[in-house]
């Protein structure tokens, strides 16, 4: 690879651009294909979404409560300025939208009196489903609200004072939707100044702190055209596209750093541009290449979940990811073939040299000066420490995973979406809801009911440009002369309801004007129909009494304004409806069972509506949701069980049931996805490695990353800031660490295992592993991390816990982790740390065992006072103290890996002539190079076998001594 990329940089420079510029009309177009509601976001059928498929199917009277305007009042007169209001608003929506939308009351609530203090909650549906996007009105809608105010308060002064919010759930998604925009505008520009400035910092240089992100950026745009392609087949949560860009900026900038850094560590050696780059492509790329695999399948594994908010998130930041890293292996490589040592402007090779000969020999330091020395410091101090307290650093590590792993397995994850929500109107005006009336009022639960068969007749009566419905039940709906069928089933089920469980605030199913009637007379002990028809008239709900005396009026003859319920001496289902075969009861039966969205269009479907007094998705409504169920579907004592002759299926549906759901079956998948994704992992690394301990070993460390963040996070937020924990916090951040943090674990063991390929032994390759890698290490953590933690500052909770989490996480693994305990651990592991199957060691210069095959014989000892034969090797046979072998040791590694090197690079240079001889495509000239460099690779390796043999000559000598 590296020599196609030298050959042709600037094809390869110019096919990114050229796939930037086609990408680039699609990505721009990838905001209009994210998803801002979590329930749209299903997967696989469950109870809770088909039971919400069999209502909107079957109800076509379902209350739509997508769009609610809320006014809140604290007088009378403040209520009449409300109902004002309403009244322009109303009139206002039918100029602008006409049939589109229809604005009805419902209704006053009050947890006191409604006539003194309360709110007025006004309902906008939307009467063209999904073919009209309501959402994306709520501003125009909001505009709508404030001229009515200004129209009421000519006649009511107080409504210019009235508090209004436009809720709901399309209200909530546009909401959502434009503070995502500003956490993006807020976030991004935070991200790379972020970059920019540790990049500065690291390298002194400009350029080098403009090219990563700028090649990130470039990705991302490509990226975003990913995006909008699937996004036109299925849906893309909204958080993904923040969380791509997140991901690819540390993720894109990590590997973009690490073979700039080689290649600049490689020129600093003395290597020419060609060599220097030519390693950096093969050492620095084959870790980076092992790293973005890694992070690729971590991220993947998240499309074997059902459920398309998680599945897609996982495709596209795998996709992300995948572009950023052909980007970093092949842009940047070309780019620095190019532009050269000019990368890293204003500095130069020749002043990182004079930087680091002041620190070593003394001089006067600038600001990079001082920051190589205090890095220099810190990394030599790490080096030291982790090999002399190795076993200091396991106990601590197990002394501070007891509490971490304590408070992990003993936090519980929430499901409650509300309360990670972005600030807006519309959550304000949610939380107001539920102050004046139950949690549950405007996001019910749902008991769907399918019944055997059909229990009723279900029809209209026009009247007055109205439709009104009835019903007539049939023998399996009610029996009158048994009083049994599924009507007095289902209130009998819905009464046990509301008896057992005081999470319950009300409860509407199946009514009977019949039964009521009954009822009544039983409790009233009276046979009096005007006195049972007052009390029934009384009892009926508001929103239905006006349509119940209306009915009575036309069928008595009375005025439909001025109904007076003791004026009727039968009972009402004795006034039958001129024209039609028709009693009164049997219209307040259709109001109150197909009116209000109970019994579906056809008789087939019951539809339950449970409000609960405590909020959506709260662990107390979840607790009653699982209890419900059970009440439905466990045992001989279930409700399916006792009533199966009435319905043969139940389902609990809502927005509370469908997150509840989704959270039990994503945390269900993730079971398994967890193990494929460890698995998928160490046998990566083990084929990578060859090791079969340090890949266990490192995912064991990642693991223990998690499992610190996730206690972190719960102790900041749920502790500190009284915010419950989303249910999928714990599950990303598994996935993207194990992904994103095994970056730094293999740019260190790589590091470690390329110094035993080299000749030194394992304490020696993790001491210089340190001292090399792990500030560049230490970089891309801080950059990942900080990154990441820049979304601490965006509006919505999910987004800072996300942020946090991850940051946090990435911290601890890069720093932590990679840093001291890695070390640590291989320390004590020794040579145990590499051994693996022979045939895969010995493709890397290691023994099955572990040691190295070719050097250690030339690397154990050193002569002291040496001399150079052919200007290269010592071999005085005098005895050597330890610092003259330390000496001699260091001279020997850097030697032979120079020639290593040297002859790796001409091997690749012969493949590709001979290759080309191959199919015919080299000419003389071409000839002539191959036998050159084939002399030339033949040459090297002699004098790499004579270095080695006079090399042992001079130690058995020195040892003889």
């Amino acid at each position: 690879m590296a020599d196609v990329i030298m050959k042709h940089s600037k094809a390869v420079i110019a096919l990114w651009l050229v796939v930037l510029v086609c990408a680039l009309p699609f990505g721009i177009k990838s905001g209009d294909v994210l998803e801002y509601d979590m329930n749209s976001m299903s997967g696989s059928s469950t109870e809770a979404s088909d039971g919400q498929a069999i209502i909107d199917e079957h109800f076509s009277n379902s209350i739509d409560l997508s769009e609610i305007l809320v006014i809140s009042y604290s007088s009378s007169e403040e209520l009449a300025a409300a109902q004002a209001i309403f009244v322009e608003f109303q009139n206002l929506m039918d100029d602008k939208y006409g049939a589109k939308t229809t604005v009805s009351n419902y209704g006053t609530y009050s947890k006191g009196d409604p006539n003194v203090e309360g709110i007025l909650m006004i309902a906008i549906a939307n009467n063209e489903g999904e073919s009209w996007d309501i959402a994306h009105e709520t501003d125009n809608i909001r505009d709508l609200v404030k001229e009515a105010k200004s129209n009421a308060s000519a006649a009511y002064p107080e409504a210019a004072g009235l508090t209004t919010y436009v809720t709901g759930n399309d209200a909530i998604t546009y909401d959502t939707e434009n503070s995502s925009m500003e956490d993006v505008s807020k976030v991004d520009p935070l991200s790379i100044l972020l970059i920019f400035v540790l990049l500065g910092l690291f390298f002194y240089a400009v350029v080098t702190a403009v090219v990563p992100p700028a090649v990130v950026g470039m990705a991302y745009g490509i990226a975003l055209a990913a995006v909008y392609a699937i996004g036109c087949l299925m849906g893309i949560y909204y958080i993904t596209q923040t969380l791509i860009l997140v991901s690819m900026l540390g993720a894109g900038c990590d590997y973009a750093i690490f073979i700039i850094t080689r290649y600049r560590d490689e020129r600093k050696k003395g290597l020419s541009h060609e060599d220097a780059l030519k390693t950096a492509i093969m050492w620095g790329g084959e870790a980076v290449f092992t790293s973005g695999i890694s992070v690729i399948i971590g991220f993947a594994a998240l499309a074997l979940c059902d459920f398309a908010m998680v599945r897609t998130m996982g495709i596209i930041l795998a996709i992300g990811i995948a572009i950023a890293l052909v980007a970093a292996l092949t842009f940047i490589p070309s780019l620095l073939n190019l532009v050269k040592d000019k990368i890293f402007w204003p500095s130069n090779i020749e002043s990182y040299k004079r930087v680091e000969d002041k620190v070593q020999n003394g001089g006067k330091l600038g600001v990079h000066g001082h920051l190589s020395k205090g890095s220099k410091r810190y990394f030599a101090w790490l080096s030291r420490n982790t090999h002399k307290h190795s076993k200091l650093i396991a106990i601590a590590l197990v002394v501070l995973c007891i509490p971490g792993l304590y408070i992990f397995a003993e936090s519980e994850d929430s499901a409650d979406m509300i309360s990670v929500m972005p600030d807006s109107e519309s959550v304000d005006g949610l939380d107001l809801i539920m102050t004046q009336t139950d949690g549950g009022t405007i996001m019910p639960t749902y008991i769907v009911l399918e019944m055997n068969e059909s229990i009723a007749t279900v029809g209209s009566l026009p009247y007055g440009g109205m439709s009104i419905p009835y019903v007539i039940w049939n023998e399996h709906g009610l029996d009158p002369a048994t009083m049994t069928g599924a009507v007095p089933a289902v209130m009998k089920m819905t009464k046990d309801i509301d008896d057992e469980y005081e999470i319950v605030g009300s409860i509407s199913g199946l009514n009977s004007w019949q039964i009521m009637y009954m009822t009544v007379e039983s409790a009233l002990g009276t046979t009096d129909p005007s006195t049972i028809n007052q009390v029934l008239y009384e009892q009926m709900p508001s929103a239905v009494k006006g349509y119940v005396g209306m009915i009575l009026a036309i069928a008595s003859g009375q005025v439909p304004t001025h109904i007076d319920p003791t004026a009727f001496d039968k009972p009402w289902n004795s006034y039958v409806v001129s024209g039609y075969p028709l009693t009164v009861a049997n219209i307040i039966d259709g109001i109150l069972n197909v009116g209000t969205g109970i019994l579906s269009d056809d008789g087939q479907y019951v539809s339950v509506m449970v409000i609960t007094t405590d909020k959506p998705m709260s662990a107390d409504t979840m607790d009653f949701l699982a209890e419900l169920r059970s009440d439905l579907h466990d045992g001989d004592e279930s409700y399916d069980s006792v009533y199966s002759s009435i319905w043969s299926a139940s389902y609990v549906a809502g927005t509370s049931a469908s997150i509840d759901d989704m959270s039990k079956d994503i945390e269900d998948q993730f079971s398994m996805i967890r193990i494929v994704v460890a698995i998928l992992l160490i046998v990566l690394l083990f084929f990578i490695l060859g090791s079969y301990l340090t890949p266990i070993r490192s995912i064991i460390t990642i693991l223990l990353s998690v499992f610190l963040t996730v206690a972190l996070t719960h102790v900041v937020f749920e502790g500190l800031m009284d915010t419950p924990v989303l249910f999928l916090i714990p599950i990303v951040l598994f996935v993207v660490l194990l992904g994103l943090g095994m970056d730094y674990e293999i740019f260190m063991t790589t590091k470690i295992r390329e110094n035993k390929i080299k000749g030194m032994n394992n304490d020696e390759a993790i001491d210089n592993a340190i001292k090399e890698a792990g500030p560049v290490i230490s970089l891309c953590a801080l950059l990942m991390g900080g990154t990441f933690l820049t979304l601490v500052l965006a509006n919505s909770s999910m987004l800072k816990e996300l942020g946090f989490a991850l940051g946090m996480g990435i911290l601890i693994d890069g720093l932590l982790m990679v840093g001291y305990v890695s070390p640590a651990l291989m320390h004590l592991m020794g040579d145990w740390s590499w051994k693996g199957p022979g045939f895969l060691t010995r493709r890397h210069g290691l023994n099955p065992d572990g040691s190295n095959m070719a050097v250690p014989a030339a690397c154990g000892a050193a002569p002291a006072d040496a001399e150079r034969i052919g200007g290269e090797m010592p071999v005085r046979a005098v005895p050597a103290t330890p610092e003259e072998v330390a000496k001699y040791k260091q001279e020997c590694y850097s030697e032979v890996a120079v020639r290593q090197d040297r002859i790796a690079a001409l091997n690749a240079e012969v493949k590709t002539l001979t290759d080309n001889k191959r199919i015919g495509r080299l000419d003389e000239e071409g000839e002539k190079e191959l036998e050159a460099k084939r002399s030339e690779l033949k040459a090297e390796k002699e004098s790499l076998r004579e270095f080695q043999r006079k090399s042992r000559e001079g130690l058995r000598s020195g040892k003889g001594q």
